[in-house]
């Protein structure tokens, strides 16, 4: 379990450093290892009669994988065409070698859709092997501490970068991320973590540390002039603030998201607000691109709409629903990772994996109702804010696209739903450590 828990952090510290691992090689690591990890577990599990740890409705994630299976099998032609009459158009007007009396698959492009198989696998494998690998009260504090560090590190190196070596140049890269708003997108996921680890700690010195480091990561997602990620980590910490009332946690302490938000704004203003106005004075331009493309996309939902037109095939697929020709943009993603989704996979997909995380959701926020430990209470609120904040900012951007920030998803996800439902020993046992 030791050598499965080094694997996880190691890919925790891996994925954002080669630009989210969006380059096939550092993607391919990090497939390996999650395969890897998943297989030392098992395998440790049969060695010490474990039994492996699944979350409830994991029926609807296989449904989903054998639906994805069923779009790269060979099928007749006219059956294609019973199932999908707007795929069968599509290959007989653009493959070459088509025939009505041959076989043909739903995906457009078949190798697109296996890659995108395997992505999610192995992002999938990485949650249940959390679920399985944390148990203990140090573990969870050791992979935290090295998560809020490691947001402190890439942010601090992002700020620096930005603002002090390249002079505020235009670049749509940040930190180690080749977006900003990919950065911001894995850094709203770590910031209501350190502002709960923060709240829990009782010595105050500690306190005043993870604070200032809370707002050092808020203020870089501004500095990285990401305006989505940006609205949705303040959405994210007010919500954060209403779950500490309503499990009235740590008592009067939620002065503290306010010291995060006001240290945060002094730091801002030392680098200047001139470029985040200037961001956010375009932002109805912003959203008015987006919603054109958004708009073209939901004729492919009508043409595609029970089994899509296969995972990771949109490019492929929207230059021949794009209105706006004249203008040319080539677009790999919609901007928009639910309707994406909806696009490729379907609405059946689509409706699976919908049910299976509003599950995980409702038993997370059902189990902290009914915890007292003021540790697994704060965890489970910043992981749960964290969550809440990318899935949100997945509504204008494609985080779920980029390697680095769907596995800290999935991980932070399964750390969630395992806090919630972990009792943990007395500090200082044998059994905590």
């Amino acid at each position: 379990m030791k050598i499965a828990e080094c694997l996880l952090i190691f890919l925790i510290i891996f994925s954002p450093l080669f630009y989210g691992s969006v380059g096939q090689i550092p993607l391919s690591v990090a497939e390996l290892i999650s395969l890897c990890s998943f297989l030392l577990l098992v395998f440790n599990a049969k060695v010490s009669n474990y039994k492996l740890i699944y979350p409830e409705k994991i029926s609807l994630v296989t449904v989903f994988l054998l639906l994805i299976l069923f779009q790269i099998i060979y099928m007749p032609n006219f059956l294609l065409r019973i199932i999908s009459p707007h795929t069968y158009a599509l290959k007989h007007q653009y493959s070459l070698f088509f025939s009505a009396f041959g076989f043909s698959q739903l995906s457009f492009s078949p190798i697109a859709t296996i890659e995108g198989l395997i992505r999610f696998i192995s992002f999938f494998l990485i949650f249940l092997c959390v679920l399985n690998v944390f148990e203990k009260k140090g573990q969870f504090e050791r992979v935290i501490l090295i998560l809020i560090f490691l947001g402190l590190l890439l942010s601090f190196y992002g700020v620096i970068t930005k603002y002090f070596i390249l002079q505020k140049q235009i670049s749509r890269a940040f930190s180690t991320f080749g977006n900003r708003n990919h950065f911001a997108a894995y850094m709203i996921m770590i910031a209501p973590l350190s502002i709960a680890y923060a709240l829990y700690c009782k010595n105050k010195n500690k306190k005043i540390i993870f604070t200032f480091i809370a707002a050092i990561i808020c203020s870089a997602v501004f500095l990285s002039l990401s305006r989505g990620g940006s609205i949705s980590l303040l959405i994210s910490l007010f919500f954060m603030s209403f779950l500490l009332m309503k499990e009235k946690l740590h008592g009067n302490q939620c002065w503290i998201i306010a010291a995060v938000i006001i240290f945060g704004f002094v730091l801002v203003s030392m680098a200047g607000f001139g470029p985040i106005q200037h961001r956010m004075s375009i932002l109805r331009q912003g959203l008015a691109s987006r919603w054109s493309v958004v708009s073209d996309s939901l004729n492919m939902v009508k043409d595609f709409p029970l089994f899509g037109i296969g995972l990771g095939n949109f490019k492929y697929a929207f230059s021949l629903y794009q209105k706006a020709r004249q203008i040319a943009i080539y677009y790999d993603y919609l901007h928009n990772d639910y309707l994406q989704f909806i696009v490729e996979a379907g609405l059946i997909c689509a409706a699976l994996l919908s049910v299976f995380f509003l599950n995980l959701f409702r038993g997370i926020l059902t189990k902290l109702n009914k915890r007292h430990d003021s540790f697994a209470k704060s965890i489970v609120i910043g992981g749960f804010c964290g969550i809440l904040a990318v899935s949100m900012h997945s509504f204008v951007d494609f985080n779920f696209h980029i390697p680095a920030v769907s596995l800290l998803f999935w991980f932070l996800l399964g750390l969630t739903y395992k806090c919630a439902s972990t009792h943990f020993y007395p500090p200082g046992s044998p059994e905590d450590e």
